[in-house]
């Protein structure tokens, strides 16, 4: 009987060449998680089991889709603090971390395989053709056959999702389809009869205010380009046959503009048409780009709570008034096509709407919902946090309940107006200044908004649905500051969020600026909370060409407007700008005692004439709750949390031995002086895979 001593498992492993008895149990590969037929290994103490070729799998590896470093075997992707998935680099599919996956990684430059990709039979054969492409920098490999999702990859050249065999590069995720990678460098075309049109995977750049094709509608990908001309047009029109196009969504057929030596804006998008051919609507005496054919007629997106209707042009009875869009905020020229929301008086871009990050779905109206206006994503809006009302008072027109019961908390709370002694919410952490739900039986106290929250909604940032729950604590995925009580999760990959940030709307008026800010989710940045140096998507910003690119993040914006720091005499106020010291060379933290910068928001005390960085004041734990206690795994008696303060300010971390840091925990048994830094524990736990 042959055994394997296998690193993935603690004990001894026995080969079965039989076939399993599938009536009486089914087994699932730990290597691979495909059902396990034929000869496997198996533990007879547990139920491990592994294929006989996932057990005698190289531990090393050498792969063509990364040549700079040799790919380990690993028996599951390592922990990361940071994300709750990881995605294999070639295919794009998503796995959770801590699931019993085998992954071939690099750890050096976080490169990652699944054994699917990894072991592609063409790997196994050798048959990998290597050809170079004048548009990329490194050699892409041939695959004919290979497990990339569509959804998950598109072609560099013209945009369109992967299928079929490709050429690719997976450093860079840079993927061609054969027949674009076969793309002649030189052309004739029907849109441009004056000279050829040489192909550019980077086209130069262009004018700022520059009227062509490439910068009034977007370009992606490569482009057919003739520089005498200043003329572009991107490969996918290439591939167009430019036939009668009818489609379910128009009700007439379009035919095709005869030439393109015109421009036209489109009566679809409102966007200038330049060079593209452009396709006709005789009846309804209408010019729309091709792509334009296919608009759905009502959506669905993220930024708005009822279906939005596509229009040609937005009819009003007074004199036309600019009009700007609710996502991007710049003008809509009504006079051509947009969606439109008629209860609310919404108007978007057509590009804006259709973003893949905005775009939910088509929306098919039958006999039960033709009236739109009714109709709100309200699916997605579950039962309330407030179980039960025991108690109603009328004020003037408005009915408030005034005793409750909370889903949360297992005593009835009352509604209070005031409260003597300053306290903290214990849904979202911030202090209570207004009216709030508090028990008369502990000290548990709600903000009257966060106890009447919804348990499951949606957010105008997101396609997922979000769920209520409380946490012992967790961090932010939008302000990174770590917090406790309550927050909601995305159902879809458990990524938290406070309730501070979820409630802030896409556009918002702050004291910090002049004019609104709306929230612009292509702007990329480093947050200045994390010290992991991680690019974070989404920012608020101005449209105003004045404001210079004024930027603010969900950091700054759920900001207390007063702090207090350490046994300061005066609350710290929050300011915007320092106009008493314009220069940075006079700026200076009075806590770090490091320069500040005069334009960064900051903590003020106008008494005392004291000014720190909001992170000096606040920290990274501002809205932790104190007390909480919780088992850990690694200790026999549950922790809790604990504020460095002057009791505390000489514990010493059991693990590492240096002095405790601003928050950590400790041991709540009496008698036992155990306490962690939370750096330390983040790393007992990730090394433990806790």
């Amino acid at each position: 009987m042959k055994k394997l001593n296998h690193f993935s498992h603690p004990h001894p492993l026995v080969l079965v060449e039989e076939e399993i008895d599938w009536i009486s149990i089914i087994y699932y590969c730990s290597a691979c998680q495909e059902r396990v037929e034929g000869s496997s290994y198996n533990c007879s103490e547990c139920d491990f089991c592994l294929h006989k070729s996932c057990a005698e799998l190289p531990r090393e590896i050498n792969h063509p889709f990364h040549l700079d470093h040799t790919l380990i075997l690993y028996e599951k992707r390592p922990i990361s603090l940071d994300f709750r998935y990881w995605c294999c680099d070639s295919c794009a599919k998503s796995y959770k971390f801590g699931e019993e996956l085998f992954v071939y990684r690099c750890s050096s430059c976080d490169f990652d395989l699944d054994l699917r990709c990894a072991l592609l039979p063409n790997l196994i054969t050798g048959d990998f053709p290597k050809l170079k492409h004048f548009s990329h920098q490194h050699s892409l490999f041939f695959i004919q056959n290979h497990y990339i999702e569509p959804q998950d990859r598109s072609c560099s050249a013209c945009e369109e999702p992967i299928s079929g065999p490709v050429y690719c590069c997976f450093d860079c995720r840079f993927f061609l389809h054969q027949k674009c990678f076969e793309l002649p460098p030189e052309i004739k075309h029907p849109s441009h009869r004056k000279h050829s049109l040489t192909l550019l995977p980077n086209p130069r750049p262009h004018p700022e205010r520059c009227s062509c094709h490439l910068c009034t509608k977007a370009y992606k990908g490569f482009i057919y380009y003739c520089s005498l001309c200043d003329f572009g047009i991107m490969v996918k029109y290439i591939f167009s046959d430019h036939k009668v196009i009818e489609n379910k969504r128009h009700e007439h057929p379009f035919t095709p503009a005869p030439r393109s030596s015109f421009s036209f804006i489109c009566d679809a998008c409102g966007i200038d048409g330049r060079y593209c051919i452009p396709y006709v609507c005789t009846e309804c005496d209408i010019m729309v780009h091709k792509d334009c054919i296919s608009l759905p007629r009502n959506i669905l997106i993220t930024r708005h709570d009822h279906p939005v209707s596509h229009i040609y042009y937005f009819f009003e009875e007074k004199e036309v008034k600019k009009r700007g869009c609710r996502i991007c905020q710049n003008e809509i020229n009504t006079e051509y096509g947009c969606y439109h929301c008629p209860s609310c008086d919404y108007l978007v871009h057509v590009d804006c709407a259709m973003d893949k990050d905005i775009f939910i779905q088509e929306y098919e109206v039958t006999d039960e919902n033709q009236n739109l206006n009714q109709i709100t994503l309200g699916w997605l809006i579950g039962e309330p946090s407030i179980t039960r009302i025991l108690k109603k008072k009328k004020i003037g027109e408005e009915v408030i309940a005034i005793k409750i019961k909370h889903f949360n908390h297992r005593h009835k709370l009352i509604l209070c107006d005031d409260v003597k002694d300053e306290k903290c919410c214990d849904g979202c952490g911030r202090s209570i200044s207004t009216s709030s739900y508090c028990c008369a039986k502990c000290n548990y106290i709600l903000h009257k908004r966060c106890a009447e929250l919804p348990r499951t909604t949606r957010h105008w940032n997101s396609k997922d649905t979000f769920t209520l729950k409380p946490y012992i604590w967790f961090t932010c995925c939008f302000c990174c500051f770590r917090g406790g009580g309550l927050g909601y999760t995305n159902v879809a990959n458990d990524s938290p969020y406070c309730i501070s940030c979820f409630l802030i709307p896409d556009v918002v008026t702050t004291q910090g600026h002049r004019h609104q800010v709306f929230f612009d989710h292509k702007f990329t940045f480093k947050c200045s909370i994390c010290d992991n140096g991680h690019q974070k998507k989404g920012v608020f910003t101005c449209r105003h060409k004045e404001c210079d690119h004024f930027t603010l993040d969900y950091t700054r914006l759920t900001l207390p407007n007063t702090a207090w720091y350490k046994n300061d005499e005066h609350p710290l106020v929050l300011t915007h700008r320092d106009d008493i010291h314009p220069h940075s060379d006079q700026c200076v933290c009075d806590i770090c005692e490091e320069s500040r910068d005069p334009n960064e928001w900051f903590y003020y005390c106008g008494i005392c004439d004291n000014s720190a960085h909001f992170l000096c004041v606040l920290g990274k734990n501002p809205f932790l709750k104190l007390g909480l206690t919780h088992k850990c795994g690694f200790h026999e008696h549950p922790l809790t949390f604990a504020k460095k303060d002057y009791f505390h300010d000489y514990l010493k971390c059991s693990d590492c031995d240096n002095y405790c840091k601003e928050v950590f925990f400790k041991c709540t048994q009496l008698g036992c002086k155990y306490a962690i830094d939370w750096e330390c524990r983040d790393h007992i736990r990730r090394t433990m895979g806790l």
